[in-house]
């Protein structure tokens, strides 16, 4: 399990976890994207699923199976939608035995708390906004002092040098380009197809 946390909204967690995801399904895996931001869930939106059912029914006991919904982009990445429900009441029924990967909310709150602390690993996103990397640095703070190692940083919107962000995150940090259509865009493909090969085949 991955968490994309970012402690600044907009910073692109959303994107980067549907772009890491195509990644994957890239690698010929089968990945599901969870959204865990019950303030904003909107990765349905994105994904182009409905989002009529989703983390709430699976708390209340529905199986993932029947919740998730296969993205219209990018392909081959199964969806399962937000809504108004704390993390804690479903992380530990997501399956172990595909990569799934946390869309976390905004902050370092106890939603985001939840997700840091139930994942394998976490990638950290922020722009090259000054205050969206003291912001990350955050998540990434957060993440360590609940035991839980940062994978990546993930430098969005920028082509630009970004060895200083990784010297201070102290994590591998991959730019990724900017782009109108992020999902279907073959540089930032690439440059997702990067951030999975440092997390490594194991996610």
């Amino acid at each position: 399990m991955l968490a994309i946390a970012g402690g600044k909204g907009g910073v692109g967690k959303t994107t980067t976890a549907l772009c890491l995801a195509d990644a994957y399904a890239r690698q010929r895996r089968r990945p599901l994207v969870v959204d865990a931001d019950r303030g904003m869930p909107n990765c349905h939106l994105y994904a182009g699923t409905p989002g009529d059912r989703g983390v709430a029914d699976l708390a209340a006991g529905a199986t993932v199976d029947a919740l998730v919904e296969p993205a219209t982009a990018p392909p081959g990445v199964d969806v399962l939608a937000g809504g108004d429900i704390a993390p804690d009441a479903y992380l530990d029924a997501l399956p172990t035995d595909r990569p799934v990967i946390v869309d976390t909310a905004a902050g370092a709150g106890a939603d985001v708390g939840a997700a840091l602390a139930a994942a394998d690993a976490v990638v950290v996103i922020t722009t090259a906004n000054r205050d969206a990397v003291r912001n990350g640095l955050k998540s990434a703070a957060l993440a360590r002092a609940l035991g839980t190692p940062v994978a990546a940083c993930v430098v969005v919107a920028t082509a630009g040098e970004t060895t200083a962000i990784e010297r201070i995150v102290e994590a591998p940090t991959i730019p990724v380009p900017a782009s109108p259509t992020p999902i279907t865009d073959a540089a930032v493909g690439a440059a997702y197809d990067r951030v999975a090969g440092v997390i490594g085949p194991n996610a």
